[in-house]
């Protein structure tokens, strides 16, 4: 999916203004895109919360380690949410051509270790995506 100047311009935006990297700026693009597009904007805004979610909780579970308090409600809590994430990324990619939503279903929808990998690539994207919306108070 080619990327319109705006939303490019929004991915640079959203690197300079948190000073981080993203990781996946073409699929974060392409779900911006998809949103814009099929008017579900708060689809991903919905995305968008719940990789933040997922991301510190990954975090979280990392700190304290598979022996820590609480570590399996958190991770049952982690899962949960990969899964409502995955649902709801398919909504929004239900208006998307064959070739885009074939990418996202190897690289997001299988449950291995590199989809994981991936996924959590994207959430970390997603997140800095959410900063940004509310740092702007949108």
């Amino acid at each position: 999916m080619t990327l319109r100047h705006s939303t490019k311009t929004l991915l640079s935006t959203i690197q300079q203004s948190t000073g981080k990297t993203l990781q996946r700026a073409m699929d974060l693009g392409t779900l911006i895109e998809l949103a814009e597009t099929h008017s579900q904007q708060n689809t991903l805004k919905d995305l968008a919360f719940s990789s933040k979610f997922i991301v510190k909780s990954f975090e979280l579970m990392k700190r304290i380690g598979r022996d820590g308090n609480g570590y399996e409600k958190i991770s049952g809590e982690f899962s949960i949410q990969v899964q409502k994430s995955q649902q709801v990324m398919k909504q929004i990619l239900a208006h998307a051509d064959a070739m885009t939503s074939s990418h996202f279903a190897a690289s997001y929808m299988e449950m291995n270790t590199l989809t994981m990998e991936n996924l959590m690539q994207l959430y970390h994207d997603l997140s800095l995506y959410k900063n940004y919306l509310l740092d702007q108070h949108c």
